[in-house]
């Protein structure tokens, strides 16, 4: 892509944004920013008069003298008061600015990651971009506003100052205006090979920031004690930050010595300009007012070009991590493909899934590959497998989370793909294996299955008696208002049982046409999971039920199961008719079965 096209695209982005977020807030900076340019170029012809007529009256000369140097002193005085005020109009103008522009997008980049595919999450290089991304727009999109101001101050005043230099001699202006080309160089260098080296560092930035989280994280703490990796990891996270540390320094050490050369040069000619304006003086070509406000004149202009030239290059800087944000702007959305199609309520005559296959991004092989099979209304199937067969993946699909790479679902004929996103999402349910741990209330833990009946506290109490969960509620310090986890003050930890079936509660809470359950019942006690299994045929009696189980003895409540092996479907049928095909389900049974009454046998001989 044309560099300055870039440039001119990623303004024309961001300009309407920020505009959005507070476009008086920006004319009030604006009008203040031009006052402030003003100000230095006041004070220096204030400060020249002053000290010329301050030498006239040292020199013994009496008359109106003083009275009109007092009243230049108090004009000075009222400039500075002037200045002092607009400086604090922009302080808080721009913190209001900054604080607005953070809310902002914060809740913006919550909802686009909440529109991406799910597929999204599934590739390393995502991450990468979202921290890039966030990096870019709570600092990189926010400053580059402050920093176009502060270069429309600097460069008015450094006309002003332009106008002064060049009324004395030309030389003078010119070589301030030669001043710029080895700054701006040096500049824009750093600011290129800063970007290069964020891009670069920024997975290693990410599993430094990882393992230091993860060292801190109550959730690994007793396998770090238990297997003492801790001084491993700190050995790890030493070595991947002490990595970063020599990349940012090397280039640190190098970008210093350009930019000592550049003030090599620059100094060095300002001192020549200096020398050529006392000659001048000596010379009688300059009165001392003059020459005060020449040297002045020297010395901000040169600080001002500087300044000019550190904007530009940092706004050069910004705009290249400005177009991450622009890539992800563009990034498509899961509501993109969906059509506006109601999904059907109830469910008439149920799901079918069309030769259905599913690839994952860098993987060797398809994780599903011509799945066909077929889900009635109201049927209750459970789906079977080694670890790796593909089961949470195809879960995953019949809840919308995941487009086929080929092949089709369907809901009573109609097509995933032409239903309406929002509407197929509120009238199906689910339970993951990672569930959510929400640190808040339990009502509100529960309540989030159905944000629309967050606060209807009978319906609360009566899902929470169908789940079987109101039991160990009532017995909870402040009952349905006590905070779950030890995150925040006052907050209660529940055993991960309990955790387990809060997120049952939460699912069964939701008013779904289909559910999806995927191990909902990993964490509990064998005798507690035949109960919540008898409360989920009861729950789930009119509607269509799909759970993935790896307890095979929980299959007997199904209608059907489906049994995967290596992305494929091999087996399909009830509980009896897989036993008597004694083929990967009937060996799968029997081996836990073993267990179970290896178990017994040792125990009654030993009794």
């Amino acid at each position: 892509m044309n560099p300055s096209y870039s440039k001119f695209r990623t303004i024309g982005f961001l300009l309407p944004l920020l505009w959005k977020i507070s476009g008086i807030t920006l004319i009030i900076l604006l009008c203040v920013t031009l006052a402030q340019a003003f100000i230095p170029i006041a004070q220096l012809r204030l400060t020249s008069t002053l000290v010329n007529e301050a030498a006239v009256l040292f020199q013994g000369s009496t008359g109106n003298n003083f009275q009109s140097l007092e009243r230049l002193v108090w004009l000075q005085l009222a400039l500075l008061l002037v200045g002092a005020l607009l400086s604090s109009v922009f302080n808080y103008a721009q913190q209001y600015f900054n604080q607005r522009a953070t809310l902002y997008f914060d809740e913006w980049m919550s909802a686009k990651v909440n529109r991406l595919s799910l597929t999204y999450f599934d590739n390393h290089s995502s991450y990468d971009q979202l921290q890039r991304t966030a990096f870019s727009l709570q600092l990189q999109g926010i400053g580059i506003v402050f920093t176009c101001l502060m270069m429309v101050q600097s460069f008015i005043t450094v006309i002003g100052f332009m106008i002064v230099l060049y009324q004395f001699h030309w030389l003078l202006s010119l070589g301030m205006l030669l001043l710029v080309i080895p700054m701006l160089w040096s500049y824009l260098y750093e600011s290129k090979a800063k970007f290069k080296l964020i891009v670069h560092q920024t997975p290693d930035e990410r599993m430094s920031s990882y393992i230091s989280n993860l060292l801190k994280s109550r959730e690994a703490a007793k396998e770090i004690r238990v297997f003492e990796t801790a001084p491993y990891l700190i050995t790890k996270w030493k070595t991947i930050a002490w990595r970063n540390t020599k990349r940012i320094l090397a280039l640190e050490r190098k970008t210093i010595s350009i930019t000592y050369a550049v003030q090599l040069v620059t100094l060095t000619l300002l001192s020549g300009m200096l020398l050529f304006s006392l000659h001048t003086g000596v010379n009688g070509g300059l009165e001392i007012g003059g020459y005060v406000a020449l040297a002045q004149a020297l010395f901000s202009t040169q600080a001002l070009v500087q300044s000019l030239a550190q904007s530009y290059s940092r706004i050069h800087q910004d705009l290249l991590h400005t177009n991450e944000l622009i890539d992800f702007v563009n990034l498509p959305e899961e509501n993109d493909q969906n059509g506006e199609i109601a999904f059907p309520t109830p469910i008439q005559h149920g799901i079918v899934v069309d030769n259905v296959s599913f690839h994952y991004d860098g993987a060797n092989g398809p994780a599903l590959d011509g799945i066909s099979f077929t889900i009635h209304a109201g049927e209750k199937i459970a789906i079977v497998g080694d670890n790796g067969a593909g089961k949470s993946t195809l879960a995953k699909l019949l809840l919308g989370l995941y487009q086929p790479r080929s092949g089709d679902i369907s809901v009573d004929g109609i097509h995933y793909s032409q239903l309406h996103g929002t509407d197929f999402r509120s009238h199906v349910s689910a339970i993951f294996q990672d569930f959510v741990q929400y640190p808040f209330p339990v009502w509100e833990n529960i309540g989030l299955g159905q944000v629309s009946e967050l606060h209807n506290r009978s319906r609360l109490q009566f899902s929470s008696k169908q789940a079987n969960t109101l039991s160990f509620i009532n017995k909870l310090p402040q009952n349905w208002d006590t905070v779950l986890g030890v995150h925040f003050d006052g907050g209660h930890e529940l055993s991960y049982g309990q955790w387990q079936r809060i997120a049952l509660n939460r699912a069964f809470f939701r008013d779904f046409e289909m559910i999806v359950l995927d191990e909902p019942t990993a964490s509990l006690d064998p005798m507690t999971e035949s109960s919540i299994f008898e409360n989920i045929m009861t729950l789930t009696n009119d509607k269509t039920a799909v759970f993935i189980t790896h307890r095979l003895g929980s299959c007997r409540f199904a209608d059907r199961i489906i049994v995967l092996k290596d992305g494929r479907l091999v087996e399909n049928g009830d509980h009896n008719t897989l036993m008597g095909l004694n083929g990967e389900y009937a060996a799968m049974f029997r081996k836990q079965a073993s267990w179970y009454t290896k178990e017994w046998a040792e125990q009654t001989v030993g009794s």
